[in-house]
């Protein structure tokens, strides 16, 4: 199963520019989370195989981000406490909106809850890597640890913020207890 999904999914990273006027087939979960419409992802490519139905989404993450969760707020300012996760959520489909060229999914693995991660491009933009850039997702692990620094220098995003959100790895674990 894991094999089909990485072979779906490098067979739409080639036609991914194929026809500008469709839709495009991602889903956007969260900030660090994207879904694809398998059905309008073959529409997209072009293979009909019989009428289709509902959405069939095949879950995906991008990789060497963390954005803040739906409920995890932070301080905009003093006092004025906002939904970071949706805030992050609001950047990537902004991102996703404002970009032009092409979109282009590189899977790499896959996660432990069987999510497929990816590297996201618009054009020549990695996606993962400019969240971590505006200061609006964490880098995971050690990923884009350099970005993150240079967004927290220079006050992008969550860093202009009075209090900005906690690192999502450890607010699910406090979120747990």
């Amino acid at each position: 199963m894991k094999l089909f999904v990485l072979c779906l999914l490098f067979s739409f990273c080639s036609i991914s520019g194929a026809q500008s006027d469709v839709k495009h087939p991602l889903v956007i979960v969260d900030g660090d989370s994207v879904n694809i419409d398998v059905l309008l992802f073959l529409d997209f490519a072009q293979v009909h195989q019989g009428p289709m139905g509902d959405r069939a989404l095949l879950r995906m993450r991008i990789a060497g981000i963390d954005t803040p969760e739906w409920d995890q707020t932070c301080e905009k300012s003093l006092a004025v406490v906002i939904s970071c996760g949706e805030l992050a959520t609001e950047h990537l489909q902004h991102l996703l909106g404002s970009l032009s060229g092409e979109l282009a999914l590189k899977p790499i693995g896959v996660d432990y809850y069987n999510r497929v991660l990816i590297r996201l491009f618009v054009g020549e933009t990695n996606i993962g890597k400019q969240m971590v850039l505006d200061g609006m997702a964490y880098s995971y692990d050690k990923t884009y640890l350099v970005e993150e620094a240079l967004a927290r220098k220079e006050k992008r995003g969550f860093w202009t913020f009075a209090k900005p959100p906690i690192n999502p790895k450890e607010w699910r674990k406090k979120s747990k207890n």
